[in-house]
Formats: structure tokens, C-alpha cells, sequence
């Protein structure tokens, strides 16, 4: 035993992981069950997701065990673990971005545009030219207001400072000429009109050109507002246009011309920017083609460096408590992940059905999947500081792979075992990423997906206790075919079902389909093997099962719902299960029962590079004693 670990506060430890569990699974039951929704969502076929998902998969295959291997020979679990749940919050923050480039306004209610631009004015003009406009400090007027609206309350309406004075007594002239008795609103919309016409010919004329003259200006005037200014009041206008070029250029030419060029390189830079990303903002809305590539590349790129978290702290675990000689401890971390599965899909989906369309900020109410993970996320990350770590260890064990490989590939019993695990776990990738779309298909809504993902968690729980009373019960093998058996009618269920509730109930069969398949498998008297190769056999079963199986599964199961339909797709897993389930139950009948005594259970602590003539003859005295 390591000195370090001799004082270790086991309780502090247990704690810790249990809470990391907790956060981690509650956040990944925020989005995993849901990811495929949002895929469909965003507009991609169910083949396209089906691939993103397989792609997934073995991106997480490849690099996870890499990783590990590096957190292992480098004692940097806690580091590696770390830096592993920041990039998948990352990752998964990156969908809501992206979501925002395809939504179309017009499929929920859009809130109003306000406009908080500083650097532009209320009518679209420069700050100084709506100073010159209003030198009294009035806020131009609304341009939709009503001559009832214009004169009601003690506002002084706004003035043309830059006119000379007698221009608004020739307006009360031209109104007098009108109406017997001017009055003051009739005034006040003249007024009004005029200074619409000056900011319409101001955002006309290029202001800061160094060839206006008060002639043009005058023209334009003229065009606007005929009869309505004279010369002196264009060149009065011209001279206060004319004043502020001035001012703007007495900066020194030396210090003006570097800033100049650079605020002018940087406005092109700017718009570059801002034509690119409008043209993929256009492209990403057109071309479904580059938005499944551009989620693909995310999500792969984002499973290299994500993958690694639970396998990390599933061996930092298990190696820090077979340092203190604690494995019974081992796996009753697991049952938190089952609480968080129970308690956040349908909180999240309660949530998101109780919400309008459009949050504040246009957040589209979906997207409360990835904001309630990143709150898991942030809790696991922080406990993550004190997750439980092993101390660097000299020795080095040797790998267990290959006579894992043996054991589930070269013995029949254990060859149909392993068939069994990977068509499962095809069949499980089917309803895991396309149950939810056939809920949605037959009308239900999020809460029923959400009661649907808490009721299949909460299922597994009671076979984490029952599992090895129902094994002993009905033996290996009969109970393999007996979840195969109760696998094939819940997915014919899934294939005929009326309407979208109905599917709840039967969710709760997924602890006997899934949890206690998993225990009959290893629980095998084949599998059932020496403890130095638990781990490494769980980790060969479990790439079957959750790697290429559910990668496969993936792609085609996409491919069966993009060309049949969902029925289609649940009725060949069905057949498919009823199929394999006959086959699997008349081999084990054809098969030779092995005799009970075998000395890779005698000797426990059997050396992996022992000789197999020596193997034989060991068996050989233990049978003759």
C-alpha cells in the first residue's frame, strides 16, 4: 500500500465521486437522450444523424482508452479529467451558437429589433448632424406622430438651429397665407415636415466630401422642399457643415493619417468579416449539405478531446480504492447516475413545454437542454478539483486485451454471447436515437419524451438488485433469452403503438432488456473469470455492445427510418431480436454442459503468460485429488 494513501479519508473520497456522478450523469441526461431532436430540429434526415451519432461513437472508441492510457502513464487523471469536461461543455455550447445561424424567424413569435447603436442615430444620421439638427438638446420626434400628438403636452418642438431666424417666420408667413389663424400646431408640423425634408436631403448628400459646395447642398434642397429655402439658408447650412469638417481635421496630419489608414483597414477587415459570415449564415440556411458536415465536424472534433471523462474516473476509482484494498466500494457510484437519469429529463422537459417559443434574448426554448447541462457541467467541473486520484504507481500491470479477446471471440458460448451483446447493442442505438422522433411522429410532445427517458433509468434501479436472484433463478443462458424475448415484444410495441403516452409505460421493461441482460452476460460462467481480467473483459463486452454495435446500429437504423419509416424501423429490430433469440436458445440446448471445476477459478491470481501445457497438467492434479 502506497504510504500516501494509509491516511486517506475514505468517506470524503466516496462523497466526492458520488456527487461527480451525480453532476456529470444529470448533465449528459440534460442532452444525450435529446441530441438526435435537436438534429431534426435543425433540419437533417434521420440518415444524417445516424451517422453524426455513429461518427461519434467510434471517435469516443478510438480515443477514450489513448487518453486514459496518458492519464495512467503520466499521473495526470485530474488534469486530464478536467480539461475533458471543459472542451465537452464546449462542444455542446456550440449547438446553441449554430442553431442561431438556421432558425427562421417565421417559426415562432420574433420580438421587435430595438436599436441601442450609439454610433447611429434615431432616422439613421450622425450624432453631430442630429446635433445640428437640435443645438437646443430636443430629441428629434417621432416620425409617425399625428398633428393631435405634435402639439399635446409643453415640449418645445424641435428647431432648425443652423437656419437663420426670419426662416420660421416665412413658415408662419406661408401658413398665414393659408388659414386666417395660425395656430400653434399647425406651426409645430411645419416645422416637423422641415426637418424631415433636411435629414432626407442630409442622408442624401455626402457630408464629409471635400467638393460640397453650398450650391449642391441648395440643389438638393431645392429637389426636396421647392420654395421652401432660399441661398442664404443653404450657405448658412454649408458654413455649419463646413465648421465641423474643419474641427474633425485639426488633428496633426502625422498622428491622423496612421489612424486614418488603420480604422480604415480595420472597417474593411469588418466588413470581410461581416460579408463571410452573412454568406455562411445564408449557406448554412440553403445547403443542408454543409450544416450536416459542419455538426459533424463539431461534435467529432469535440468527442477527441471529450471522451476520455467517464473512463478516466471510472479507473481513477476503481485503481484508488484497490490501493486501500476498498473495491466492495466499486460500482456504488453508478446509482447516483441512475438518481440524476430519474430526476433531470423531466425537469428539463417540464421546463421547456411550460416555456413560450422565444425566451428573452430570442433563445429558442429547446435550447434549456444544453443551458441545464452546462449547470451540471460547471458542478461536476468544480468538484472535479477534488475528484479522488491514485499516487503514481512504478509498476506496470500488463494488459489483459488479448486473452480477453480470446475468451469472448474463440469459445462458442462466449462467441454467441458476444453476437448477442453486439446485435443488442444495435438494437438499442435504433430506439435510442430515433424513440423520441416516433414520439413526435404519432403527436406527442417534449414531456412525454422526458417521462419516456426518466421512466427507462428509473427501471434499471430495481434490477441492480434483483438481477442476480433472477440469474440464479433461471440460470445464464434462459435468463439471456428470456430479455431477449421481453426486447423483441417491446419493440414490436414500439412498431404498432396508437398514440405517443402509450409508449411510458412499457420503458420500464428497459432494466430487464438492458441492466440485467448486461449482468447475465457477465455474470457467464465463461466470463465469469479471474478478477485480474474483469475489467479488461468489461472493456472488450462494453466496445462491442455500446462501440460497434451502437455505431452500426446508428447508421442503419437511420437509414431504415429515412427510406421505411419509423414502424418499419422497430418492426425489422424486432424480427431481427425474435430471430436471433431462436437461434441463441437452440445452441445453448445443442451445447455440451462444462464441468463445474475449472482452475481458472481455483487460482485467482493465475499468471496471463503462464504456459498452457502447464495449464493442462495443473488441471489434471486438481481432477485427480
Amino acid at each position: 500500500m502506497a504510504q500516501g494513501m494509509e491516511t486517506v479519508n475514505i468517506s470524503k473520497a466516496a462523497t466526492t465521486t458520488n456527487l461527480f456522478y451525480l453532476f456529470f450523469h444529470g448533465g449528459k441526461a440534460a442532452i444525450v437522450p435529446f441530441l438526435t431532436l435537436f438534429f431534426r430540429l435543425v433540419g437533417l434526415s434521420p440518415l444524417e444523424a445516424g451517422l453524426i451519432i455513429a461518427a461519434k461513437t467510434l471517435t469516443g472508441l478510438i480515443w477514450a482508452p489513448l487518453w486514459a492510457r496518458c492519464a495512467t502513464a503520466y499521473s495526470r487523471h485530474r488534469f486530464i479529467l478536467m480539461f475533458s469536461l471543459f472542451m465537452m461543455m464546449l462542444t455542446y455550447l456550440s449547438m446553441p451558437a449554430l442553431y442561431t445561424q438556421v432558425w427562421k424567424p417565421e417559426h415562432c413569435q420574433s420580438r421587435t429589433r430595438s436599436h441601442n447603436d450609439s454610433a447611429v442615430g434615431v432616422n439613421g444620421l450622425d450624432p453631430w448632424v442630429e446635433h445640428l439638427l437640435h443645438s437646443d438638446g430636443s430629441s428629434p420626434a417621432p416620425t409617425t406622430s399625428t398633428p393631435e400628438a405634435t402639439h399635446t403636452g409643453s415640449t418645445k418642438p424641435p428647431v432648425i438651429s443652423a437656419f437663420p431666424e426670419n426662416i420660421t417666420q416665412e413658415n408662419h408667413t406661408a401658413a398665414s397665407m393659408n388659414s386666417s389663424q395660425p395656430t400653434p400646431s399647425n406651426s409645430s408640423t411645419k416645422k416637423e415636415e422641415l426637418y424631415d425634408l433636411l435629414g432626407q436631403v442630409l442622408k442624401n448628400v455626402d457630408l464629409h466630401s471635400p467638393n460640397l459646395t453650398a450650391e449642391m447642398l441648395y440643389q438638393e434642397l431645392e429637389e426636396k422642399a421647392p420654395g421652401n429655402f432660399t441661398m442664404e439658408e443653404a450657405e448658412s447650412m454649408f458654413q455649419t457643415i463646413h465648421k465641423h469638417e474643419i474641427q474633425k481635421r485639426s488633428v496633426s496630419d502625422d498622428e491622423a493619417k496612421p489612424r486614418n489608414q488603420f480604422n480604415a483597414e480595420l472597417k474593411k477587415f469588418g466588413n470581410r468579416v461581416s460579408e463571410n459570415l452573412e454568406s455562411f449564415h445564408s449557406n448554412l440556411q440553403k445547403d443542408k449539405l454543409l450544416l450536416f458536415l459542419v455538426i459533424l465536424a463539431v461534435i467529432v472534433g469535440g468527442e477527441i478531446f471529450s471522451s476520455p471523462v467517464e473512463k478516466v474516473a471510472d479507473d481513477s476509482w476503481f485503481d484508488f480504492l484497490n490501493r486501500i484494498d476498498d473495491l466492495e466500494r466499486y460500482g456504488q457510484q453508478r446509482f447516483w447516475g441512475s438518481v440524476a437519469f430519474v430526476l433531470v429529463p423531466i425537469a428539463v422537459t417540464v421546463a421547456v413545454v411550460n416555456t413560450p417559443c422565444f425566451l428573452p434574448y430570442n433563445i429558442h426554448h429547446f435550447l434549456l437542454h444544453f443551458y441545464v447541462f452546462t449547470v451540471c457541467m460547471c458542478g461536476a467541473l468544480v468538484v472535479a478539483c477534488c475528484y479522488p486520484v491514485p499516487p503514481p504507481s512504478s509498476s506496470r500491470s500488463p494488459s489483459k486485451i488479448c486473452k480477453s479477446l480470446r475468451l469472448a471471440l474463440c469459445d462458442c458460448r462466449g462467441f454467441f454471447l458476444s453476437v448477442t451483446l453486439l446485435l443488442t447493442g444495435m438494437v438499442y442505438a435504433s430506439y435510442h436515437n430515433f424513440l423520441f422522433w416516433r414520439i413526435e411522429d404519432l403527436g406527442g410532445s417534449e414531456l412525454v419524451m422526458g417521462f419516456c427517458a426518466s421512466l427507462t433509468a428509473f427501471g434499471e434501479i430495481p434490477m441492480l438488485i434483483f438481477s442476480n436472484l433472477l440469474v440464479k433463478r433461471f440460470g445464464h443462458s434462459w435468463m439471456v433469452s428470456l430479455c431477449l424475448l421481453i426486447l423483441a415484444l417491446r419493440l414490436l410495441y414500439y412498431a404498432f403503438i396508437p398514440f405517443a403516452w402509450a409508449i411510458a409505460p412499457v420503458e420500464l421493461t428497459h432494466g430487464v432488456t438492458h441492466t440485467a441482460l448486461w449482468f447475465a452476460v457477465l455474470s457467464h460462467d465463461d466470463f465469469n473469470s479471474a478478477g485480474s481480467l474483469d475489467r479488461s473483459l468489461r472493456t472488450v463486452l462494453s466496445s462491442l455492445y455500446f462501440g460497434l454495435g451502437f455505431s452500426a446500429g446508428s447508421v442503419i437504423s437511420g437509414f431504415i427510418y429515412y427510406v421505411y419509416g419509423s414502424a418499419q424501423l422497430f418492426w425489422g429490430c424486432s424480427a431481427l431480436i425474435g430471430g436471433w433469440l431462436i437461434l441463441f436458445s437452440l445452441v445453448q440446448l445443442c451445447l455440451p454442459k462444462k464441468e463445474k471445476i475449472r482452475y481458472i477459478k481455483l487460482l485467482r491470481s493465475d499468471s496471463d503468460n503462464s504456459d498452457e501445457d502447464d495449464d493442462d497438467w495443473l488441471e489434471m492434479a486438481l481432477k485427480e485429488r
